[in-house]
């Protein structure tokens, strides 16, 4: 019996050391059955942490966790889980637990099962589109939040109305054409020659069309409109007169990729001084279409993001390597936004009922992007503007030709 209550006693000073707020959890947890435990010799005591710890689950990219990509997230998370669990009080008492979830594709997603509990106050994913889009159905209704470390293909909106429950880093893809008319009114006149050319019954070429033809017409522009059929192979047909009349102009492009590289070899047969502006990625397929420009968001945030002060804090404060600053700097972006909306609860918050979180997260500011500072938009729950970069192609590479803190869109109804 001595040596019993002194295993007790010894257990007790050294809960205190752990942190005073989480002592009488632990003394609940271990105590509630009456007055006291009488423990035998050779037992230990097995405190249930999840009396002070929120859960937040998190989905790696397709390649998973033993990566540089999934190494990086993982150590910018375990960076906040740190500072969080030593900071004296935690958040409103609590700490705060990343689960490393293994990754999904396409097919998997369709199966899997998302481990939520009473605990779990997030879902952060870094995976690819297809299983963001799958994540946002299987979230839903669940009363906790989907937060995308990018999100720039996932519609937010169903039947018109915003979804609550989902949150991104990245603007909808739909906001290259306000980039195009910000950049077009900085660089050609309101009556240079425009066309946009986009293609019918398509998932999001015609709406983004009709989107840049809206916009430059409000800034003033008289944009000439060419539709096609997506079917139809011979496109550069529908615009080839006008750049045969014509001297110079600029040609926006919403007919695809491959539609696209048709009509800038067109532009060049003809030695012609037109300009094609491509309304979507920038990806290394269009390095041998010299002079064609894009704009976007991400494709040149390792070089110019800003992202190397968070490793060298990452490595100096806790020896966490980040070997893909990008990456990082994401999970980074997520993980304050998450906690600031934590944070944001009334005082000694136990249990977070469903849905409480959205609100919160709709209204946090000052989010740390690298260079950038985000502010969310609660119509949309996507930053109210990034940082869009006007790319050209030269010499086999994109070059930065401008950059632009370029506004997100709302919703349109097309």
């Amino acid at each position: 019996m001595e040596i019993s209550m002194r295993i007790v006693r010894i257990w007790i000073v050294r809960v205190w050391e752990v942190r005073g707020w989480k002592f009488a959890a632990l003394l609940a947890a271990c105590f509630s059955f009456g007055h006291g435990v009488l423990v035998s010799r050779g037992t230990a005591f097995a405190a249930d942490e999840s009396v002070w710890t929120w859960d937040v689950l998190v989905l790696p990219p397709s390649e998973g966790w033993e990566n540089s990509v999934g190494e990086s997230i993982k150590n910018a998370l375990l960076w906040h889980r740190a500072e969080i669990s030593e900071s004296g009080d935690g958040i409103h008492g609590h700490d705060l637990n990343f689960v490393f979830l293994p990754p999904a594709d396409e097919d998997s997603v369709k199966n899997y099962t998302l481990p939520i509990t009473s605990n779990t106050v997030a879902v952060l994913s870094f995976a690819s589109y297809p299983v963001d889009r799958e994540l946002v159905r299987l979230v839903a209704g669940k009363g906790v939040p989907l937060m995308l470390g990018g999100g720039e293909n996932v519609f937010f909106f169903e039947r018109g109305r915003l979804l609550p429950f989902v949150f991104g880093l990245d603007l909808f893809r739909d906001y290259r054409a306000r980039a195009f008319a910000d950049y077009a009114l900085k660089t050609l006149a309101l009556k240079a020659r425009l066309g946009i050319i986009g293609t019918r019954f398509t998932l999001h070429e015609e709406r983004e069309a009709k989107i840049c033809f809206d916009l430059f017409s409000i800034a003033g522009f008289m944009p000439m409109p060419y539709w096609v059929d997506a079917s139809v192979t011979d496109t550069f047909a529908m615009v080839e007169q006008e750049i045969k009349e014509n001297s110079d102009g600029v040609l926006i492009s919403y007919v695809g990729g491959m539609a696209s590289k048709e009509i800038w070899r067109g532009v060049m047969g003809h030695q012609s001084p037109y300009r094609l502006w491509y309304g979507g990625v920038p990806n290394k397929t269009f390095l041998s279409f010299k002079g064609m420009l894009f704009a976007d968001q991400n494709a040149v945030l390792d070089a110019r993001g800003g992202f190397e002060q968070l490793k060298r804090d990452l490595w100096t404060s806790r020896t966490l390597s980040v070997l893909d600053k990008v990456a990082a700097g994401r999970a980074n972006a997520l993980a304050f936004w998450l906690t600031s909306a934590l944070k944001a609860l009334p005082a000694n918050t136990e249990n977070i009922a469903s849905g409480v979180l959205f609100p919160r997260l709709e209204n946090v500011r000052e989010i740390p992007f690298g260079s950038q500072v985000l502010e969310v938009d609660g119509k949309t729950h996507r930053p109210k503007g990034r940082r869009v970069y006007i790319l050209e192609v030269r010499n086999r590479d994109f070059f930065v030709l401008d950059t632009l803190d370029v506004e997100g869109l709302g919703y349109y109804d097309y």
